[in-house]
């Protein structure tokens, strides 16, 4: 029970720094909510305002609990914490860091009362839904591949002022310039295949890798042809293994130096990962065999997903009832930040609150597997010694 007591503190002490560092000069209003709320998500591993309550444990009606909360999301702004956050982070990105820029969906099936509501593709089924889109910046962690949330933004294409995906997407990549420069790589899906934004990519200076839509054209030795037709022309190709998990394939790689929208870049095909090829675009030097590690640094986008899953699984992220659209945009951005918390401690496997919080998941490998997402473990962990205390110390 010592033990068990023990690393309550350091996991509330922890966070009582991470609030400390996020808040900065912005008040002890906005301290006192950021703990209670990302208290309250981390013990009921919910975005509900009742349970976010109940996970405080604090005195009083839980009625006038859930309405303080409530008021504190409609009325804040959180863009300084979030510069603060940037900088409380800082020591995780570096100039090989990957940045993964990728949209994600908050479906609401049966809502109607909720600010802006429009339609959104569903993930999860593929069907047209209710809901907003997210637009997401995650900064994978330089050892362990943690994926850590730098930029979530929940958008609506019916809002007043909303302009277009990519206008929230160059917005975001604004917002991260600002705070780290532009560094390390940028990495998009086919979903962000656009002539304008990779004019934006190259005017600031940015390495980026984008993979390409089928029906693109591209030229290349000075004739114009469907990307589809690429991988016919002769170049120069390499093979290798890939693996993920237990999962191998023999893929070829091949590299042409091409031309879309009259902007140069290296296109890099990859066939063997089904019927018909990848295609990847990017502003990297292409030296020998490099383009393997492009096609690896890609797949590592993968993690962004992940990202997402844990925030819908754990956090129930698309059940929140709140129902403006200012509050719904810090619940998502808050989440987020929070998952960063989580993140850091993930990366860093060394440190005795990790192998702690670890064993107290009562998930015992043998040892820490390389990249794993070891967010469930340590979330569930903290939730249960959280929920084990009886009042929440505001130390």
């Amino acid at each position: 029970m010592r033990e068990f007591t023990r690393i309550f503190r350091d996991v509330a002490s922890k966070l009582n720094q991470f609030v400390k560092n996020v808040v900065g000069d912005s008040g002890k209003v906005l301290k006192n909510f950021l703990k209670d709320f990302w208290w309250g998500m981390l013990a009921k591993q919910s975005v509900l305002l009742s349970e976010i309550s109940r996970g405080n444990k604090r005195d009083g009606l839980l009625k006038k609990q859930i309405e303080r909360l409530g008021n504190c999301l409609t009325s804040f702004s959180f863009n300084e914490v979030l510069i603060n956050y940037h900088r409380t982070i800082q020591s995780e990105i570096n100039d090989r860091t990957i940045f993964c820029i990728d949209n994600s969906d908050v479906a609401k099936p049966y809502g109607e009362k909720f600010e802006y509501l429009g339609q959104v593709r569903d993930g999860s089924t593929g069907e047209i839904e209710k809901g907003y889109d997210t637009v997401n910046i995650v900064a994978l962690s330089s050892k362990h591949k943690q994926p850590i949330p730098l930029y979530s933004k929940l958008i609506s294409n019916i809002e007043i002022g909303y302009i277009s995906h990519n206008d929230e997407t160059e917005k975001a990549l604004d917002c991260i310039n600002r705070s780290f420069g532009s560094i390390g790589v940028k990495v998009f899906d086919r979903g962000y295949d656009d002539s304008k934004l990779m004019r934006y990519l190259i005017n600031n200076k940015e390495k980026f890798i984008i993979r390409c839509k089928k029906n693109r054209d591209v030229i290349t030795n000075g004739t114009k042809f469907d990307i589809m037709d690429i991988p016919k022309e002769p170049a120069f190709a390499i093979q290798s293994k890939f693996q993920r998990g237990k999962k191998q394939w023999l893929l070829t790689f091949k590299k042409y130096l091409v031309k879309v929208s009259e902007i140069s870049l290296n296109l890099v095909t990859v066939e063997g990962f089904g019927k018909d090829p990848m295609f990847l675009l990017t502003n990297l030097s292409l030296d020998k065999e490099f383009e393997q590690t492009v096609v690896k640094i890609y797949m590592l986008r993968w993690k962004v997903e992940e990202k997402f899953r844990f925030e819908k699984d754990v956090f129930n992220l698309e059940n929140f009832r709140v129902r403006n659209m200012k509050a719904m945009r810090n619940i998502v951005l808050l989440t987020s930040m929070l998952v960063g918390f989580l993140a850091v401690i993930c990366e860093h496997q060394t440190s005795k609150l990790f192998k702690k919080l670890l064993a107290c998941s009562q998930r015992l490998p043998k040892k820490p597997k390389k990249n794993h997402l070891y967010f469930y473990s340590i979330s569930r962990a903290i939730s249960n010694l959280l929920q084990s205390q009886i009042i929440f110390s505001s130390g």
